[in-house]
């Protein structure tokens, strides 16, 4: 049995940050403590996925951001790290519970986006497994307003590694990645056509690089099964 819960990032405490951390490091090589702190208490929330009897077994943190986008405010969330364990692969209890704080944190908005980066197809196929409408897809290209979205917080993020050429942050320096062996692409993988896309998109992600992504926190952009999957 799965229990999610979102805390602001001030109230996590030091044995739950180290267990992150850990579970981070179990699974990503590259991993550093020192940078996985930094990050963490840069942003805002922190939702933790605890196992009635494994303790934590995932989490992603949150940070709320505003930017200036063709002379309008934009308001969005950003996702940093984000961890489930193997194990519960396929289990929907974290994004049900992500899912309804932040719809709901939403709504004192005109627009709310969340503001995604991939560096595996796995949370890649997030979107498209849950959103009619999500960029970049296969679908259709990225209309100009969405494009100057995923740029404006791409760039505001890192600015001296994102492309928007390419749509990816282009990492100059070692970064973390999937170890060897955690959602690996192969053939049946890539027969996927959002898997394929992904990996078109990101060839680099086998070293790290993330893909920026933008998809609405509006249930008119979720899929019909998805609205009666996380909010009946």
């Amino acid at each position: 049995m799965l229990k999610g819960t979102v805390k602001p990032i001030s109230e996590c405490t030091e044995e739950e940050i180290s267990a992150m951390y850990s579970l981070m490091a179990q699974f990503y090589d590259n991993t550093d403590e020192s940078v996985f702190r930094r990050d963490f208490f840069n942003k805002d929330y922190c939702l933790i996925l605890r196992h009635e009897t494994d303790g934590i077994v995932g989490f992603t943190t949150q940070k709320v951001m505003e930017l200036e986008v063709d002379g309008r405010k934009i308001h969005g969330m950003f996702s940093g790290d984000t961890i489930i364990h193997r194990d519960h692969w396929g289990d929907i209890e974290l994004f049900r519970v992500w899912a309804r704080f932040w719809f709901k944190f939403a709504e004192k908005y005109d627009e709310f986006y969340w503001f995604l980066i991939c560096k595996g197809y796995k949370t890649y196929r997030i979107m498209p497994l849950f959103w009619s409408e999500f960029y970049p897809n296969y679908r259709c290209d990225t209309p100009k307003y969405e494009q100057s979205i995923i740029n404006a917080y791409a760039s505001a993020l890192y600015p001296e590694e994102y492309n928007p050429e390419s749509g990816v942050i282009e990492y100059k320096s070692t970064k973390d990645k999937l170890k060897s062996g955690v959602a690996d692409v192969g053939a049946h993988e890539l027969k996927n056509k959002d898997i394929a896309y992904f990996c078109g998109a990101n060839p680099g992600y086998v070293n790290g690089n993330d893909l920026a992504c933008l998809a609405k926190i509006d249930k008119s952009a979720l899929k019909k099964r998805t609205v009666e999957l996380l909010f009946k």
